[in-house]
């Protein structure tokens, strides 16, 4: 029996599509990582997931395990940094980009502009690392 009104669904607003987009992208990465504990390419998708969402903490312990199981990877030390400046870290993260110039992260540009290293931007020992990291290329 119908009443003459057609059910459809309701537009999600930008931020709540963004939302609903973001937690199922963490989800299959999280549902997946649960029968492949250390699949590199799952932990990088539920790191940047989580990041966006605003899940500070949870990204940096997704981080840390990438960076144990990757220690020579200059992406994932940068994404370490990263997370480590979203939760005010600063000292550590500075360390740990130090760490990615030396493995060979060479994205200086981005480092520039990038909203995660925001914190570490306004630390004097960030421009002396952006001249060394200039003297290294």
């Amino acid at each position: 029996m119908s009443d003459g009104f057609q059910s459809r669904p309701l537009p999600l607003s930008e931020a709540a599509a963004r939302e609903a987009a973001l937690g199922f992208e963490s989800g299959i990465a999280a549902a997946f990582l649960k029968s492949e504990p250390a699949h590199r390419e799952a932990l990088e998708m539920l790191g940047h997931a989580l990041t966006r969402q605003g899940r500070h903490d949870e990204a940096l312990a997704v981080d840390r395990r990438l960076a144990s199981l990757e220690p020579g990877n200059a992406y994932i030390r940068y994404n370490l940094a990263c997370s480590l400046s979203n939760l005010g870290q600063v000292d550590e993260a500075l360390r740990e980009l130090e760490t990615a110039l030396e493995l060979g992260y060479d994205d200086l540009a981005y480092m520039q502009q990038d909203p995660d290293l925001a914190r570490v931007r306004k630390d004097p020992r960030y421009r002396k690392l952006m001249e060394k990291g200039r003297k290294g290329r």
